[in-house]
């Protein structure tokens, strides 16, 4: 069984944004490429890869929740849920990846037309698919951080717990 402590959670947000900073780059260089709608379907499979990668290093996969104790499975579940609906692998990874690719819906069109801009439109397209993609890996890291403090330490939860009133 994994335990984690507050130290072990933060090695995995610095681990978690390092593999970020590593991946990213590869959502710039599909923006910069004049093909429209490419670097969309690029940002999507990079982020299907990256977010479980994420979420099995805060001890918060599917299979992690699994093999947890009945009780801090419980709250898990529940403190999964009360962040997100459909966080960490409750749902499908499309629908995950769907809800935030359309939250950064403006950038994604800044993209597509600043990559047609001839000399600096190409820097542009690729500096916006950077940031989309880092803008949504950061938010779930910190939502997976967040979940992972009030999981791992006792006590630490921000509600009643599952079955509880609010």
């Amino acid at each position: 069984m994994l335990q984690m402590t507050s130290r072990d959670i933060d090695k995995a947000r610095d681990d978690s944004l390092r593999l970020l900073r590593r991946r990213a780059p590869l959502a710039a260089l599909a923006a910069m490429v004049p093909v429209a709608g490419l670097d969309v379907l690029a940002d999507a499979r990079l982020l299907d890869r990256l977010l479980p990668e994420i979420t099995e290093r805060f001890g918060l996969s599917p299979a992690q929740l699994r093999d947890m104790p009945t009780a801090q499975r419980e709250r898990a579940t529940w403190q999964l849920h009360q962040h997100r609906p459909g966080f960490c692998g409750q749902v499908s990874r499309q629908l995950l990846l769907r809800r935030n690719l359309g939250g950064q819906m403006r950038r994604l069109l800044a993209t597509q037309v600043a990559k047609f801009i001839p000399l600096g439109g190409s820097a542009v397209a690729g500096w916006l698919g950077y940031d989309v993609v880092a803008r949504i890996a950061r938010d779930y890291i910190d939502q997976c951080q967040a979940v992972a403090r009030a999981v791992w330490n006792e006590g630490a939860t921000t509600g009643p717990g599952p079955g509880g009133r609010v």
